[in-house]
């Protein structure tokens, strides 16, 4: 009775309420739709859709389009569109593949056997396959093209067993090949540089297997690239969603900020001093900042090549004159960290051993060079040797390094403390990449290295006696066995016991003063949505970010 009595309740109730919908609910329903209606829009202004145009600020030219030819950040930033790595960097800085699918290492780490991804091809309509990657292998070692000819220098032969499967069999186990060529080779294009002789003054036209192809571009002024359609590696295969990205090149950060407050500039591919962050953080509706670690950091080095510095005693005296502290708090307006160990704090295993440089001592630095016989003879506050030649050199520089001016006026001042005359040499990327990358003809240098990755076993592409990133031009025996054996080594914890006596001899040597690693921060616009920022080398506009990012309508 109460179950029938229910049923007759619940039918009385549905049909009242049929009859006031009908009566008085059509207004209500009206009223509804115009405002689902607008939230309809604004969910699909919201999601990723292919369109726009976005212009990138860097600080610098690229030195050449050929990324191959020099150690030139910008080229690699801009190029990076078109010739994405084979691996790239995760959240925690690790390397994963990308252009690569996989990859296996023998037990013996001498066989490497590497799957790339099917369905690339050349901006030209040429198959991208695995004989562009044994190809770039021989061609890079053969002509000695920058740090690959030192990363390729190992491989015994090449097995191509397919289109897109490789093996690469190496002359001595190597723990860090493929993360080491994977990250930093980028892949060259066979059927172009087949019959090229001369790399070195060959014009590469750009053209890459990459997400975006470059269509114009004016040495000094922009790069300007295209989005290729339905690039398999992007959103699913749907391709990246900007249509048309350029590169503007900018004198400095200032300038580059300015561009961007006037909306001539989205993003900046450069990474930002603080000055420069705190411009746009004033304006928090319309920029956002996005920060990270470096993986690298910045240095002061001696090229073996003047005499004077050839002296381990004026080398260790110009490292007691550095201050830190001044450095990142004055110079930097705290935008870095110290660096006292020749290994990066970042990498926490490596620098428990806590081996440092010098502390800053200039009384210290002056009673060294007393000692070794650097007197001031005549009274002008310079130094001289015994033979009469004056302690006095060349601090080269490049002008578009962050807070490079401050840096090099307090490092001037210490050393001149000391009884060390520095001349000021600012000059452009390019001719930094010249003069010291490939002339390696200068006294002093201070820059930053991107990323210095795999430091428990990829170090001699820098430190090894006959690196191609030795500009220093000096020679360790010592040194050179140590970095050997860290490569060959399987074991993590015995790298680590490997590197500490590495870090014993080069504190013991000198031939460079690692002194901070910077917080890296970017700037972009709010107007553009799908930024994120990993470790790496080329901060949001990283190819793998890039293709995620959107237009806001």
């Amino acid at each position: 009775m109460k179950k029938r009595t229910a049923v007759l309740l619940t039918s009385l109730l549905l049909m009242i309420s049929l009859l006031v919908t009908a009566c008085g609910g059509n207004d209500n329903q009206n009223a509804a739709q115009p405002a689902q209606s607008a939230q309809n829009e604004a969910d699909a202004a919201a999601e990723p859709s292919v369109g726009g145009n976005l212009v990138i600020g860097i600080t610098g030219d690229p030195y050449n389009l050929a990324t191959w030819l020099s150690n030139d950040l910008n080229s690699s930033m801009v190029m990076n569109l078109a010739l994405p790595p084979l691996m790239v960097t995760d959240d925690n800085g690790n390397k994963i593949p990308y252009i690569m699918k996989s990859y296996e290492i023998s037990d013996d780490a001498k066989v490497y056997t590497v799957t790339i991804h099917d369905g690339l091809t050349w901006h030209d309509g040429k198959e991208f396959t695995t004989e562009d990657l044994a190809f770039t292998a021989e061609y890079v070692a053969k002509h000695k093209l920058g740090y690959g000819a030192d990363m390729y220098s190992n491989i015994e032969k090449i097995e191509i067993v397919d289109k897109t499967t490789i093996k690469y069999y190496l002359k001595s186990p190597q723990v860090n090949f493929m993360t080491q060529v994977g990250f930093w080779v980028d892949v060259m294009p066979k059927h172009i540089y087949q019959n090229v002789d001369d790399p070195m003054n060959f014009e590469y036209n750009g053209v890459g297997y990459g997400p975006y192809k470059l269509i114009d571009y004016k040495k000094g002024e922009y790069y300007s690239f295209k989005r290729v359609e339905n690039w398999p590696l992007a959103n699913d295969g749907k391709g990246a969603y900007i249509e048309n990205i350029t590169f503007r090149v900018y004198p400095d950060a200032n300038a580059l900020v300015l561009a961007m407050k006037n909306g001539e500039v989205h993003v900046s591919g450069s990474a930002l001093p603080v000055a420069a962050q705190k411009q746009l953080e004033a304006s928090p509706h319309e920029f956002g900042i996005k920060k990270v670690n470096s993986l690298g950091y910045g240095y002061f080095s001696f090229s073996y090549k003047n005499e004077l510095l050839k002296d381990f005693n004026v080398r260790k005296a110009i490292a007691m004159t550095i201050d830190r502290d001044a450095l990142v708090n004055t110079a930097m307006q705290g935008g870095a960290i110290k660096m006292d160990t020749p290994i990066s704090p970042v990498y926490k295993d490596l620098v428990k051993s806590n081996i440092t440089f010098p502390s800053f001592d200039v009384e210290g630095a002056k009673s060294l060079l007393e000692s070794a016989g650097y007197v001031d003879k005549d009274n002008d506050g310079i130094r001289e040797s015994a033979s009469g030649k004056k302690l006095e050199f060349e601090l080269i520089y490049r002008t578009t390094t962050a807070n490079v001016d401050s840096i090099a006026n307090i490092f001037k001042a210490n050393a001149e403390k000391a009884g060390i005359k520095i001349n000021l040499k600012p000059v452009d990327s390019a001719t930094y990449t010249d003069k010291v990358t490939n002339q390696r003809d200068y006294d002093i240098n201070v820059i930053d290295w991107g990323v210095i990755d795999d430091p428990d076993s990829s170090l001699s592409t820098i430190y090894a006696s006959n690196a191609q990133l030795n500009f220093m031009n000096y020679k360790n025996e010592k040194i050179d066995e140590l970095l050997e054996k860290s490569m060959q080594e399987a074991n993590y914890e015995e790298r680590i016991k490997i590197m500490d006596e590495f870090q014993r001899e080069f504190v013991n040597e000198l031939p460079a003063i690692n002194t901070w690693v910077r917080i890296n921060a970017y700037g972009y616009s709010k107007k553009f949505e799908g930024w994120d920022l990993t470790p790496g080398l080329y901060g949001v506009v990283d190819v793998k970010d890039i293709v995620k990012v959107y237009q806001v309508k």
